[in-house]
Formats: structure tokens, C-alpha cells, sequence
């Protein structure tokens, strides 16, 4: 049951469930987001992803399941949350499709950080900032980049976790149930 003053939400976790390590079966990342008082929760994929409802804010939540997670499975993760409003408002400058990906960073980077990536050569790869979401086009696909998720961070100093444009709109499905 959602409260009429709760707010929904989309969790992206960061690197679980990845060849076979840091296991967090999705049944129990259910349990504990609904444990921490979260409601209407659904996951999409193994990959880490949920849609939920609370009454919290963005910096509780990202406290409160940080620790929860922490604790249930053993490993810190890397958590970013997004409200629903900020989901729906996503819109790519590149063609939808397998080559496009979304880094949903988890704060703003500093501007100086932002500059200097663009003043590096990453071609073909195209990257445009909006806000705390890197939109990425890969147009020779990812195994190619040179945009790598680790330069990325490396070049921005902020945790990032990427889904491809798939995932992104498979979540917004699941935010309109």
C-alpha cells in the first residue's frame, strides 16, 4: 500500500550479481527495501534494479539502504536513487537501441572535472551531461568504448552505475504499474 505522500522511486545498485560475485538475489533485495519500510516494490533483471514508494527522502533512503545492504549481504554497494520525477524526465539526444546507455552518477561532478573530459578525444563514443545522467552513445558498441565506465569515474570523481537504454525503459514501464 502506498501512503498519498509517498514518493516513488528507482533504485540502481552497482556491480552485483556480476560473474557470479557479490550475490543479492532479488527476492531478498525485495525484503529488505520493503523491511526498511519501502512499499509496491518490483525488481527488473538480476542487475540490481528497483522501483519502490516512501515516504523518506533521496538522503535518508540512500543511508538507510546503504547500511541495510551492507549489513544483509556482507559488501558495501554502490547505490544511486532517482525519484520518479527525475526518471520519467530522462530523454536521450541518441537513438534508442542497443548503443545507448544512460551513467546515473551519484552527485553532481565538479565543473572543472566536467571540462576536462571534454576536452579529451573519445571519438566515436558521444557523451552529453545532463545534470547527475551521462547519456553515452557507443557507436561501435560497448566492447569498443573508450569511454570506459572506469574512466569515466576516474575522469569525473563521482560513483557511477551505467544501464543501456533497454534497462532504462523497462524501468520507466515498471514506475507506471
Amino acid at each position: 500500500m502506498v501512503s498519498s505522500g509517498a514518493v516513488r522511486f528507482v533504485l540502481l545498485l552497482r556491480g552485483i550479481n556480476v560473474g557470479g560475485h557479490r550475490r543479492m538475489p532479488m527476492a531478498d533485495l525485495r525484503r529488505v527495501l520493503s523491511e526498511l519500510g519501502c512499499s509496491d516494490v518490483q525488481t527488473y533483471i538480476q542487475s540490481g534494479n528497483a522501483v519502490f514508494s516512501s515516504d523518506r527522502g533521496e538522503a535518508e533512503l540512500l543511508a538507510i539502504i546503504s547500511a541495510a545492504l551492507d549489513a544483509e549481504f556482507g559488501f558495501p554497494v554502490t547505490i544511486t536513487l532517482r525519484t520518479a520525477d527525475d526518471w520519467q524526465a530522462l530523454s536521450s539526444p541518441y537513438p534508442a537501441g542497443k548503443q545507448t546507455h544512460v551513467a546515473f552518477l551519484s552527485q553532481l561532478p565538479d565543473p572543472e572535472r566536467v571540462l576536462a573530459l571534454q576536452a579529451q578525444d573519445l571519438a566515436p563514443d558521444l557523451w552529453t551531461l545532463n545534470g547527475r545522467d551521462l547519456h553515452l552513445y557507443y557507436p561501435n558498441g560497448t566492447q569498443a568504448a573508450r569511454l570506459t565506465h572506469a574512466l569515466l569515474e576516474r575522469r569525473l570523481g563521482v560513483p557511477a552505475t551505467v544501464r543501456n537504454w533497454q534497462a532504462v525503459e523497462a524501468l520507466t514501464k515498471l514506475l507506471s504499474r
